[in-house]
């Protein structure tokens, strides 16, 4: 990758905590390894989260007030006046913005910088969204409805959580598991406005756990700093709080059990495979929470506010003494983060402006867990309006019932072509008479007119056949449709004739495979 600039948008402060910052960190730290130029521009009144940015080499803006003030979007537009006055004409500035409050104005004002924007959500509380590539890395993203633009990349999921380098490092890691955990690790993420650390540690003296350890990891502005300190030199457990920690994996590591907020924490958590009891610090975390407990990742104590000593005194005596609950909890986490969500994001968003990595490209038979994607595909505006069937959009129970229903029928084949995990493809063959199926392809928007339709057939058409037992391949193309008509064409298939179908001009291709030769 060339030294292209992307600067990334997040604020933080006290209530908020450093959540959007520390994913702008993993993000940062990825596109500096991979040759690019990352440059931070915040609203972050809190020195410590200040000095991690400017620590880690990053140049660092600051503002005074967050949006909508307007000298917020002034200086962006300056910032990115300047970065495209100094790069090269082929390397695009991103700008990455990680908070609630950019709003569908301010992504507006963003794109028409002329760079591309990726947008960090957790919500999908905007009406739409105007960003080149959209992501939500928690395991609840692919419920949520986003409105999004038509060429908008949706990344959705798990398996595009940003982990720090320093996780990354740790991705080979294996965890033991002992009969009996006796080390805690504690951590209330960027913030503890309610002070839930206070509760913790009154929890931590009614465990009745023989060689108990408790390590506390604090924000070193924390509020209740040297009240904290003296409620832990009290106690006769054995317990240390720890501040301005720099190497949180080796302490996962350490640890038999974590209790946590429900925050970003529990990506790294779940990499590392560290069973734990979370709680819900903020609205956005609730689902999260429950997601994870229902996948047997975590146990969940639900929100803050309710917080008993005794239920979470009970709560990790439990899995502390509960070998195989925490087994459980371990391999449901690796299985869900791998580590590698910066190494699929990366090669996404440079592929808008790049060619595809043929190497990075991978087709597959159509999965179960398909159903969303293959649903915001067919539901593009283009695809409908090349339909034969109806322009309008597929409701999702529709989709869901078709989608099942093709998955279990002997006389259709389907296949996805992914980059990076992400489908940007999908072709289906319906066997229509004894020696015949039909053709039905459709590309991403952002990766048409790069030959993946080409690409579909080309590696498809001989195994359809084989699998479905039919000789002549046929596809029934709209006549406007011309890129999917030269497709075929190219392709080796001859346009049969044109017929009037449900009120449309179409164009009929065929191909026939060739004679098999008797020996």
């Amino acid at each position: 990758m060339a030294a292209a600039t992307l600067v990334l948008r997040a604020d933080a402060d006290g209530r908020m905590g450093s959540g959007h910052v520390m994913r702008s960190l993993a993000l940062a730290h990825a596109w500096r390894d991979a040759g690019g130029r990352p440059v931070f521009v915040s609203h972050c009144p809190v020195e410590g989260i200040r000095r991690r940015i400017t620590d880690a080499g990053f140049a660092l803006t600051t503002l005074k007030s967050r949006h909508p003030d307007p000298t917020d979007l002034a200086k962006m537009r300056d910032l990115l006046e300047e970065t495209k006055s100094s790069a090269r004409p082929s390397d695009r500035t991103w700008v990455a913005l990680d908070g609630y409050h950019f709003d569908a104005d301010y992504q507006q004002e963003i794109r028409t910088g002329g760079g591309r924007l990726l947008v960090v959500d957790d919500l999908a509380h905007l009406e739409r969204y105007h960003a080149d590539v959209l992501l939500n890395q928690n395991c609840t993203a692919e419920q949520l409805d986003y409105r999004c633009d038509e060429e908008t990349v949706r990344l959705l999921g798990c398996r595009y959580a940003m982990l720090r380098p320093e996780f990354r490092r740790w991705r080979s890691f294996h965890r033991e598991t002992p009969e009996t955990a006796r080390r805690l690790l504690v951590t209330t993420g960027g913030g503890d406005p309610d002070n839930v650390t206070q509760t913790i540690i009154r929890a931590l003296h009614r465990l009745d756990v023989p060689g108990f350890q408790a390590r506390i990891v604090v924000g070193p502005t924390h509020p209740n700093l040297e009240a904290l300190r003296e409620q832990v030199q009290g106690s006769a457990a054995h317990i240390e709080l720890l501040t301005g920690v720099t190497d949180m994996p080796a302490l996962m590591a350490w640890a038999d059990l974590a209790l946590s907020a429900a925050g970003t924490t529990c990506w790294e958590l779940a990499l590392m495979q560290l069973p734990a009891v979370v709680f819900v610090l903020a609205d956005n975390q609730q689902k999260v929470a429950e997601h994870l407990a229902k996948s047997g990742v975590v146990a969940n104590l639900g929100s803050s506010h309710r917080l008993m000593t005794e239920r979470i005194a009970e709560a990790l005596a439990a899995l502390c003494h509960d070998r195989s609950r925490r087994a459980s909890q371990s391999e449901a986490g690796r299985r869900l983060v791998d580590g590698r969500g910066t190494d699929r994001i990366l090669p996404i968003m440079h592929a808008l402006d790049r060619p595809l990595s043929r190497d990075k490209l991978k087709l597959r038979p159509v999965a179960a867990g398909d159903v969303l994607s293959l649903w915001h595909l067919v539901n593009d505006p283009a695809v409908r309006r090349a339909s034969l069937v109806s322009p309008d959009p597929i409701p999702w129970e529709e989709h869901v019932a078709w989608f099942d229903a093709k998955l279990a029928s002997p006389g259709t084949r389907i296949w996805v072509l992914e980059f990076c995990g992400l489908i940007v493809g999908v072709i289906r063959y319906d066997r229509t008479a004894p020696d015949c199926a039909e053709i039905s392809f459709h590309v991403a928007a952002p990766f048409r007119r790069r030959g993946l339709g080409t690409r579909l057939l080309e590696d498809t058409g001989g195994r359809a056949r084989v699998e479905l037992g039919v000789d002549r391949l046929c596809a029934i193309v709209r006549q406007e449709n011309h890129a999917s008509a030269q497709t075929f064409v190219k392709r080796g298939f001859s346009k049969v004739r044109s017929e009037l179908i449900r009120g449309c001009r179409c164009y009929v291709f065929e191909q026939t495979a060739p004679a098999r030769v008797a020996r």
